[in-house]
């Protein structure tokens, strides 16, 4: 089958279209982070550690959704590049339209820190003064603070999580990159569809990965909240039915308030301290029953404690790294516009993801015949777009010298690369870039190190 150049500029249309759903679907997230949920998690012991987890996990997951979203920007850029590229080669009739190639740079998530101080965890709402004066120092002194997650911010935070997870833009990411892959199925050439089809399958496979930890992020946020305020609830319950010679009791909302109940405001101090105690024992008790403990990983509440979070296990993380270091192979894509507007899609060098992984190999006798053939000046396949080496240059030798350069891909069409900075010329490049001496060349190698292409660069 013929694909024609529509075909190319719908698949292009497409994909951006699918970014810009993308785009609208988690920003809503984004937002909600930098604003109604700043401060959520608290800085108790615990909370703080649970607070840099849920940091990790939701910078992990937009950093993949942002990335999917700008790898398919800028694919759709390629393909309307591929698709007028072949029209205007084959002289189609009607020929394509210049197409919009605008692309984006690769996006560094960047989120301010859920963890930030929301007080003691313990209100005053009129207590005595010399009690809750000492109560509070001694939770200060032996908890650091009580849990003091803010319940309306997680609220808000579990609904925007919750929302982006179910959004059929992103429940159904995967199924449309397969579908737009699935276009150039019957593609005659199988090398380029090949080259075609893998950077879709990169696609959807990031695509499920954001899916996944999407669904991962809004139960350990409710967990966290439902914990919170469990626990201020039975703290407050369990104080209010102390017989204390202060009375304690809790307002709405499971904050603990503290006040006069017809006492002298001075009570005596043995009385005060005695209170202090059983009500310091009583906050314990209330923690050690709680859904809390499991939450923020603490085995009692301790100043200075370090909580083990196990709230986010099942993101996959592992995944989520790998597909923005996967994505950002498809971020580097370029198209380059010339002035007569002819378009050429290439990935920068430096673009090129590091693989330090790729041994480096030495020419076989076929790669030495290919190269002589179209880069050493003298032979049989060299024209004015290619750089050329001298005759009788040691191509051996110039391969053996890039084996401390450390490989970069994979590139456009799936091989590796290396540049080599030989500090004298050794070659010149192109007739048509003006022939000019280099002291660059590339060595280009399949994934398994063996050379394949070499040439001044």
């Amino acid at each position: 089958m013929i694909v024609d150049w529509q075909v190319y500029y719908e698949a292009a249309k497409k994909c951006r279209d699918l970014a810009d759903e993308l785009r609208k679907a988690d920003k809503p997230v984004h937002d909600a982070i930098k604003g109604d949920c700043l401060g959520m998690s608290g800085d108790a012991p615990g909370c703080a550690d649970w607070g840099k987890a849920y940091d990790t996990a939701a910078r992990q997951t937009l950093q993949a959704s942002a990335s999917l979203a700008n790898a398919l920007t800028n694919y759709g850029a390629v393909l309307y590049a591929m698709g007028h590229n072949y029209g205007v080669a084959n002289k189609s009739n009607p020929s394509p339209p210049q197409p919009d190639v605008t692309q984006v740079g690769e996006y560094k998530v960047s989120l301010p820190s859920s963890v930030a101080p929301n007080g003691p965890g313990l209100d005053d709402h009129g207590a005595v003064k010399e009690f809750f004066d000492k109560l509070l120092a001694k939770v200060l002194n032996t908890f650091g603070k009580l849990p003091n997650g803010d319940r309306n911010k997680l609220d808000k935070a579990h609904t925007v999580w919750d929302t982006f997870a179910k959004h059929p833009t992103v429940t159904g990411a995967a199924a449309g990159i397969s579908g737009i892959s699935a276009m150039f199925d019957g593609m005659d050439d199988a090398t380029n569809r090949g080259l075609l089809q893998d950077h879709f399958a990169t696609l959807k496979t990031s695509a499920d990965t954001v899916a996944t930890s999407a669904q991962q992020m809004a139960a350990p946020v409710a967990d966290y909240r439902d914990a919170t305020v469990a626990l201020a609830s039975d703290t407050s319950s369990k104080i209010n039915t102390l017989e204390l010679t202060i009375a304690i009791t809790a307002i709405a909302g499971g904050l603990l308030a503290l006040f006069s109940a017809g006492t002298s405001a001075v009570a005596a101090t043995a009385a005060i301290d005695a209170d202090v105690v059983t009500t310091m024992e009583a906050i314990q008790a209330a923690y050690q029953a709680s859904r809390m403990k499991t939450v923020i990983g603490l085995a009692a509440l301790a100043a200075g404690a370090t909580g083990t979070i196990d709230a986010f296990h099942a993101l996959p993380t592992i995944d989520l790294d790998k597909a923005a270091t996967n994505l950002a192979t498809i971020i580097a894509m370029k198209v380059i516009v010339a002035a007569d507007g002819a378009m050429t899609v290439a990935t920068k060098y430096e673009d090129l993801p590091q693989a330090p992984g790729i041994p480096l190999g030495g020419l076989t006798d076929e790669s030495e015949e290919y190269i002589k053939g179209k880069h050493v000046r003298g032979g049989d396949n060299v024209t004015p777009d290619k750089s050329t080496f001298p005759e009788g240059t040691d191509l051996d030798a110039l391969a053996e010298a890039a084996v401390n350069v450390t490989a970069r891909g994979p590139n456009d069409y799936g091989n590796y690369e290396r540049e080599v900075d030989a500090g004298h010329p050794i070659g010149n490049r192109s007739q048509n870039n003006g022939g000019q001496p280099t002291n660059k060349y590339k060595v280009i190698t399949d994934r398994w190190g063996t050379v394949i292409n070499m040439f001044p660069e």
